[in-house]
């Protein structure tokens, strides 16, 4: 009879605690994660434009087109707020705000061992608003966009500056780019822009500048 007692608590334990525990009530199930692109994004981006040159703007400075600038350095900040999210597409509004972007170029000496020339200096502004198409996910997405605002763009002798315009010349940008977020708030970026400035009309102790297309790669931080 003894030896029957562990056996019967054995085949007590198998039966009745798996009823017990099925009895408890249920683990409640995880809340499902967020996935979609965040609410906001801002940006820092150091820019690297392309700009062409002009026959016309080059003999207004008494220089040859090969003299003038072509790539330069620039930074440009903006942001994007996202009213529209679904499970991998996002429409962003915002705006961007380009600092500065400026190229240079000194003509090298017309004769060995003398002088250099004179230095061309191209200067670039611009403020737009923005609506961008983007697509992926929370810590990495893709994105189109395009921009239409004001600005400013002149090419000038370093000494010899130009006078100030008139108006602003209307700049319209568009391309695409990308953020990868390696931390929780902070991602790196990319972004390659068109830009297409509008002509500008000769004024006093200014030459006349006309519509041009400025390429920028541009690369930086984000944060949301």
């Amino acid at each position: 009879m003894l030896r029957m007692i562990p056996a019967a608590l054995l085949f007590g334990a198998c039966v009745f605690l798996p009823m017990a525990a099925a009895a408890q009530d249920p683990t409640p199930p995880l809340d499902p994660i967020d996935d979609r692109i965040a609410p906001f994004v801002v940006d820092a981006r150091i820019t690297m434009p392309r700009f062409k040159g002009s026959a016309a703007v080059a003999q207004s400075l008494g220089v040859t087109e090969s003299d003038l600038p072509g790539r330069g350095l620039g930074l440009v900040v903006g942001g994007h707020v996202y009213p529209v999210r679904a499970r991998s597409l996002a429409l962003g509004i915002g705006a961007e705000l380009m600092l500065r972007s400026r190229a240079s170029k000194t003509i090298a000496p017309a004769i060995e061992d003398g002088p250099d020339g004179p230095t061309i200096v191209t200067r670039m502004t611009s403020i737009s608003p923005q609506v961008s198409l983007n697509f992926g996910r929370r810590n990495g997405y893709s994105y189109l966009t395009g921009g239409y605002g004001l600005g400013s763009f002149t090419t000038e002798l370093e000494d010899s500056p130009v006078g100030n315009a008139e108006t602003r010349p209307k700049i319209m940008n568009y391309g695409a780019g990308a953020r990868w977020f390696l931390r929780k708030h902070l991602a790196f970026a990319l972004d390659l822009r068109f830009y297409k400035i509008g002509a500008q009309e000769a004024a006093v102790e200014r030459p006349a500048y006309p519509a041009s297309t400025t390429m920028m790669f541009s690369a930086g931080i984000s944060s949301r």
